[in-house]
């Protein structure tokens, strides 16, 4: 079974505005300041051809690589991206964290198998950081490290009713 992977909070770990704010909270032209969401998410690396490697072996489908600055991974239906791109030198990934909230931003992604990238993840030594699930609902979103510690969650297809989430390469709603 081929797992599908989306991304239902875009920019990660590198964060794009779509509009500036002004000092009274309207936009330049004086109507309320709206956002939406590039769903980009952009893991930094000092080694990224090497820790792409670990996100193709946990599901996600290689687009292109990007010389050796990266590599690019889309989407469900080319609907995001998955960046592996270049650290700067001088940098080094963060330590290991015990909690998601230790992570300055998380990046969840839905699939249509969760139970499989889970195992993947386990697998591929990846730490459960933490289950978050939510008090009212049969809903949990599963938070992993990766080989350099960035924290990423994992839920089912759908979770959040209130999400407007993009339909299916199949053609079924999501």
């Amino acid at each position: 079974m081929k797992t599908r992977l989306k991304s239902i909070f875009g920019p990660c770990l590198g964060i794009c505005l779509i509009s500036f704010m002004q000092p009274d909270g309207l936009s330049a032209d004086g109507g309320e300041l709206t956002f939406s969401i590039i769903a980009t998410v952009m893991v930094r690396s000092p080694e990224p051809m090497k820790l792409a490697e670990y996100y193709a072996a946990l599901g996600f489908e290689k687009e292109r690589v990007a010389g050796s600055q990266g590599v690019v991974f889309h989407l469900e239906n080319h609907q995001g991206s998955l960046e592996i791109i270049q650290m700067d030198p001088d940098t080094k990934p963060s330590g290991p964290k015990r909690s998601r909230t230790q992570q300055g931003v998380v990046a969840i992604f839905e699939t249509d198998n969760l139970d499989e990238v889970l195992d993947r993840a386990r697998a591929l030594g990846s730490p459960l950081i933490e289950t978050w699930t939510h008090p009212r609902a049969s809903v949990s979103i599963h938070y992993i490290a990766d080989p350099e510690n960035n924290i990423l969650g994992f839920t089912s297809r759908g979770h959040n009713p209130n999400l407007n989430t993009p339909t299916r390469s199949d053609g079924e709603s999501s």
